[in-house]
């Protein structure tokens, strides 16, 4: 199996992009959800499940995993792009005009909310991120968002309001349902029609 995409399947690196960007995107949704139903004392299910108590001091320890989750996904979709830009992708399998043409703006617009959430996420933090080699600081320190707050004459507060409505309106309502029918539609190609689009992304 070659390393770059052939017109016929994806290569190792794209499969590479795309396992990778998953697992890291499934297990940022689940610790964040965690942290909110079952660690944050204000905003955990009250009474408490499974015999669980809420503790405000492992909150920003567990987000620094999402945070960490979150900006790797960001940073591995920059190549990611710039390899597909570079190489392309596989053929379109037989269907309609209409069905290739919906597959390819749902992939953009999934390119599109990896990117977003991210930058949107990050515009959040209130405390560095510590990848364990290096720290990312939190954006209301650095010069992009002071450059961001004074263009738009935002507060820091004002600033993260901002970022936290994207992140949250995308995470809630864009994310989950184009993630459900790119599965969805993959799965019913494998199952239904028994043709090769969701073979090509496994390892052969």
């Amino acid at each position: 199996m070659a390393w770059r995409n052939t017109i016929d399947a994806w290569g190792r690196a794209s499969m590479l992009f795309h396992w990778a960007t998953a697992a890291a995107f499934i297990t940022a949704y689940v610790v964040v959800y965690y942290v909110i139903w079952f660690v944050d004392p204000q905003t955990s299910i009250k009474p408490a499940l499974f015999g669980t108590v809420p503790e405000a001091d492992r909150v920003v320890p567990l987000l620094n995993i999402h945070w960490v989750l979150g900006l790797g996904i960001g940073f591995l979709t920059l190549p990611r792009l710039a390899w597909r830009l570079a190489f392309g992708a596989p053929q379109h399998v037989p269907g309609s005009r209409l069905e290739h043409r919906s597959a390819d703006v749902a992939h953009w617009a999934l390119y599109a909310i990896l990117l977003l959430m991210p930058l949107s996420g990050y515009m959040t933090t209130y405390d560095p991120t510590d990848f364990g080699l290096f720290v990312i600081p939190a954006c209301r320190d650095t010069a992009f968002a002071a450059w961001i707050r004074g263009v738009f004459g935002l507060s820091v507060t004002g600033l993260e309001d901002v970022a936290w409505a994207v992140h949250s309106f995308i995470g809630a309502w864009l994310a989950w349902p184009l993630v459900l029918l790119h599965v969805g539609a993959a799965l019913v190609h494998h199952f239904v029609r028994k043709d090769a689009v969701l073979r090509r992304m496994l390892p052969q």
